[in-house]
C-alpha cells in the first residue's frame, strides 16, 4: 500500500499543496483535484514522505524524502519548517500562476510566494485545523492555543483569492466570512457497475475509519455481542490499540485491516449498511463537516446510520439519524437488520441523488469553473 502524503501539486500554471496521507479523506480528495486538473493542465506533484512504499521520483511526483509519521507527532512538527522551505524554493523553480495551498499546514510558505511575486492563492481546507488536533477540554492553555491557530486559520482564509471547503455549514464555523468562497465537496466517481450479490444469512454492518474513541466503533462494539444474526466488519488505521483489541474479543465483529481505496468500496459493494458516527464533543469539525464515507455509501447505494449531515440524510433519505449513544444506534442496526425493503429504499434513494448531484463530475465543473475565473484575471 502507497503511504505518500500529497504535499504540493503543482500545475504548470497552478500549485496545489496537501500534506496528509493516501487513505485520508483529506488525500482522496486531492488526488480527485489533481485527477480532474491534469485534463486540463500539466501536474507536478510534491509530495512529503509520510509512511512506507514512497514511490520513486518521476516528471509527475517529486517526494520530499524527510520522512514522518502520520499523525501531529513531534518529528512531523520538527520537520514542517524544512519542508515548508522545501515548497518555497519549488514555487521559486517553477513560478506558478495559481498557488492551491491544502489546509493551515501548508499555506505558510504558499502565502509568502503569493504576496512576494503577487500571484493568486486559493487555499483549500480540508479540515479546520485546531477543531481536528487541539482538544479544548484539555484545559486553559489548549483553550487559547484552539483559539490562536482559529484566528490565524481565519487570517489566511479571508486573504486568499479563493476559499474552496469542503461542505457549505463548514462557512458557519468563520467568525469573519471569506470574500471569495465556494464548496467542493468529497463525491465519489463513480465506481458502482453492479450492486454485489451479498450471499450471506448474516447481516454485514461496516465501519471505516481511524480505530480510535470517538468515531462510534467504541459504541458499536458495546452493543455488537446482543445483536444476533449480524457482522460488524471494521476497517481502518489503528490508533487505539485497546480499541482493537476489543474488536477480537467480540466475537461478530473482525477487523481486516489498513485496505487501499478501491478495497474499502468492494467492501461496500458486499454490505448491507454503513456507519458513520462521531462523538461531536470531541470531533468538533464533524458538526459541521461531512464524512466521505456517506457520500461513497450513496454511490454504492448503501445506507447509512449516522449522527451528522442532518440535512443531506433528510434532503436525500438515504439513511437513519441517530442520537450518539447505544440505544439509539442499536435500534438502527435491528431496523435495518430486519427490514430488507428499508434498506432498498434507503439505499435507492441515496444511490439516485449521487447520480443526479453529488458527484465528482458536478463537483469537477465548479472546480474548473473557479479556475477559469482566477486564470482570466491574470495576464
Amino acid at each position: 500500500m502507497r503511504r505518500i502524503s500529497l504535499g504540493v501539486m503543482l500545475l504548470i500554471d497552478i500549485i496545489l499543496v496537501k500534506p496528509d496521507p493516501i487513505m485520508n479523506q483529506a488525500s482522496i480528495r486531492a488526488e480527485l483535484i489533481v485527477r480532474s486538473l491534469r485534463k486540463k493542465y500539466s501536474v507536478l506533484a510534491l509530495g512529503w514522505d509520510r509512511g512506507e512504499g514512497v514511490p520513486n521520483k518521476t516528471n509527475s511526483l517529486h517526494v520530499f524524502n524527510l520522512s514522518a509519521p502520520y499523525g501531529c507527532t513531534l518529528r512531523y512538527l520538527a520537520l514542517l519548517p524544512i519542508f515548508w522551505t522545501w515548497i518555497f524554493i519549488k514555487l521559486c523553480i517553477h513560478r506558478p500562476k495559481i498557488i492551491h495551498a491544502c489546509n493551515l499546514d501548508t499555506v505558510i510558505p504558499c502565502y509568502a510566494y503569493k504576496m512576494l511575486f503577487r500571484k493568486k492563492l486559493v487555499f483549500d481546507i480540508h479540515d479546520r485545523y485546531a477543531m481536528v488536533f487541539i482538544q479544548r477540554s484539555r484545559g486553559f492553555l489548549f483553550k487559547k492555543l484552539y483559539s490562536i491557530v482559529n484566528s490565524i486559520e481565519e487570517n489566511f482564509a479571508y486573504n486568499t483569492d479563493l476559499l474552496i471547503l469542503v461542505y457549505d455549514k463548514i462557512f458557519n464555523t468563520f467568525k469573519k466570512k471569506p470574500r471569495n468562497y465556494i464548496a467542493i465537496m468529497v463525491c465519489p466517481e463513480d465506481q458502482m457497475i453492479k450492486p454485489s450479490e451479498i450471499l450471506t444469512n448474516s447481516f454485514k454492518l461496516l465501519f471505516t475509519g481511524h480505530i480510535r474513541r470517538g468515531r462510534g466503533l467504541d459504541k458499536l462494539l458495546e452493543i455488537m455481542g446482543d445483536i444476533r444474526d449480524t457482522e460488524l466488519l471494521i476497517m481502518g488505521r489503528v490508533e487505539d490499540k485497546n480499541l482493537l483489541k476489543k474488536t477480537y474479543e467480540t466475537s461478530n465483529s473482525k477487523y481486516l485491516g489498513f485496505l487501499d481505496h478501491k478495497q474499502v468500496i468492494d467492501l461496500e459493494l458486499s454490505s448491507h449498511a454503513t456507519i458513520a458516527l462521531y462523538d461531536l464533543n470531541l470531533e468538533t469539525q464533524h458538526e459541521y463537516g461531512m464524512a466521505n464515507k456517506i457520500l461513497e455509501a450513496m454511490m454504492c447505494g448503501l445506507p447509512v446510520i449516522t449522527n451528522i449531515a442532518h440535512e443531506l440524510i433528510n434532503e436525500t433519505g438515504c439513511g437513519i439519524l441517530v442520537e450518539y449513544n447505544t440505544i439509539q444506534i442499536k435500534e438502527a442496526i435491528i431496523v435495518l437488520r430486519d427490514n430488507p425493503e428499508l434498506r432498498t429504499r434507503l439505499g435507492n434513494n441515496g444511490r439516485r441523488a449521487f447520480l443526479e448531484k453529488y458527484n465528482w463530475m458536478t463537483m469537477e465543473g465548479k472546480l474548473f469553473k473557479s479556475y477559469e475565473t482566477l486564470l482570466s484575471g491574470i495576464d
